[in-house]
């Protein structure tokens, strides 16, 4: 919340820190800045563990299947029944949620947009929207932009291949404006997105 002072305090139990090193840029008087882990829950990644494939069965989504913001449905590994079981009953994947590469492409999102069973590697965390005041594919967006990814990538750790931690993941800061703002960001983002394809096309 912001003080009688202008600065932006955050109140953990009976505890109030200054955060204003935190806070990358002013937002609207509407608007306020919230914790990933006070909007999302769970924040949790897949198996730690490689799993047996097998040639049917299962989807078993990694970060190579959203390297381009979307899930990438058709390049995919399978996993049996046995296995999907167990991994399920710890994390179960549902339309909307967002999947976050950790590492690889680390910080590319994808939202989940189909209904179906699948599990998910540890190169991936999922992100489920517990706020009804708060858009998925608007996260979606704040997520891939700058400032979200900037802060991602100051908090890789790791030597050879970086990995973005969870609890960096958890604490990330996010504007959040009200829900009709924040639908119309996301129609324009969208029209810009159809403006792009017609113009590539054109050059074509």
């Amino acid at each position: 919340f912001k003080g009688d002072d202008n600065s932006y305090y955050e109140r953990v139990g009976d505890i109030i820190s200054n955060i204003d090193d935190e806070i990358p840029f002013e937002v609207p008087q509407n608007w306020e800045w919230s914790r990933l882990q006070t909007i999302c829950y769970p924040i949790t990644d897949g198996t730690h563990k490689t799993p047996t494939y097998s040639d049917s069965g299962y989807i078993f989504l990694s970060a190579k299947n959203i390297t381009t913001g979307k899930i990438n449905w058709n390049d995919i590994m399978y996993i049996p029944k046995s296995l999907h079981d167990e991994l399920y009953s710890r994390v179960s994947p549902k339309m909307n949620d967002i999947l976050l590469a950790k590492n690889g492409t680390t910080g590319v999102a994808a939202i989940v947009d189909r209904e179906c069973e699948f599990d998910i590697y540890v190169t991936l965390a999922l992100l489920r929207v517990i706020n009804n005041n708060i858009s998925s594919q608007y996260l979606l967006k704040i997520i891939a932009s700058n400032t979200i990814q900037d802060y991602f990538k100051s908090s890789l750790k790791g030597i050879g291949v970086p990995n973005l931690h969870l609890e960096h993941i958890r604490t990330t800061l996010i504007p959040i404006p009200p829900i009709n703002e924040q639908n119309k960001i996301v129609e324009k983002i969208y029209q810009y997105y159809s403006l792009l394809d017609s113009i590539v096309q054109n050059i074509e």
